[in-house]
């Protein structure tokens, strides 16, 4: 446990330069928005839900980045480092995914200023609004950990992949690389449409109920539980963890100085 900690504190270091510039570079923004934007602040909500989706692909950029760096320029330290790859896998995907949440709590941040602004001018309690952005932005903020693990773990693989074949593939060694990223998009994307793909996700159907919706909106009463499929859920958890482990048995094996 020691010397995996002792690898996150590594990566974490490596890392919080330019995590601390993301995060201020949000944050001055954020400021500025709002002050610009003073006599509107319901415009912030714009801004503030694509930052949600830009949150997603931090840990696949951040492990690309990472994984990609240490393979080019300190192969001779990373790739023989004691530790099995998924040590140094894991401690990378920790830190890329402590940035993330990070991000997520300055989005976080900006939400609950806005409301407090603006529930006035709509008509609605501070309380309320904040019960239900916690409750939305809850459901929100676990379906974003999970996918940007899934696209974290694909990221991974596209670096390894591509040193991996080095030997093999000279300068072309990219190709494998451009082949695992159109496997993880177009094939994905092909395979959710298939009925083997039902299969395997279309059970343990359970359903989501806001239940501060209606304190917000009283038309939300009319609007249905949202229904989801555990198979939906569990499905691209055991897909990230496979290619993870994939990812972990070419460094080990693979991978050449």
């Amino acid at each position: 446990m020691n010397a995996w900690w002792n690898l996150v504190k590594k990566e974490y270091r490596m890392e919080r330069n330019l995590v601390a510039v993301l995060l201020g570079m949000l944050i001055i923004g954020g400021l500025w928005a709002m002050f610009y934007n003073r006599d509107s602040l319901g415009i912030i909500m714009a801004p503030a839900s694509m930052l949600l989706i830009t949150a997603t692909f931090v840990p696949a950029i951040l492990m690309l980045k990472s994984i990609n760096g240490e393979v080019k320029q300190t192969p001779h330290l990373w790739l023989h480092c004691p530790y099995p790859a998924w040590m140094l896998l894991s401690a990378k995907l920790v830190v890329a995914m402590a940035a993330m949440l990070a991000v997520l709590a300055v989005d976080a941040l900006f939400v609950y200023l806005t409301i407090v602004f603006i529930s006035e001018e709509i008509g609605v309690s501070t309380g309320n609004l904040v019960l239900f952005a916690t409750e939305v932005g809850s459901y929100l903020g676990l379906a974003i950990i999970g996918l940007s693990i899934y696209m974290a773990a694909w990221s991974s693989l596209v670096v390894v992949a591509t040193a991996s074949v080095r030997s093999i593939f000279g300068r072309f060694n990219w190709l494998a690389g451009l082949g695992i990223f159109f496997l993880a998009t177009w094939g994905v994307g092909k395979f959710h449409h298939t009925w083997f793909y039902d299969r395997l996700t279309k059970w343990g159907a359970f359903k989501i109920n806001l239940i501060t919706a209606d304190q917000v909106l009283p038309a939300a009463q009319h609007i249905g539980a949202m229904e989801i499929y555990a198979g939906q859920i569990i499905l691209p958890l055991i897909v990230a963890m496979a290619v993870f482990a994939l990812s972990a048995w070419l460094l080990d094996n693979k991978v050449e100085v």
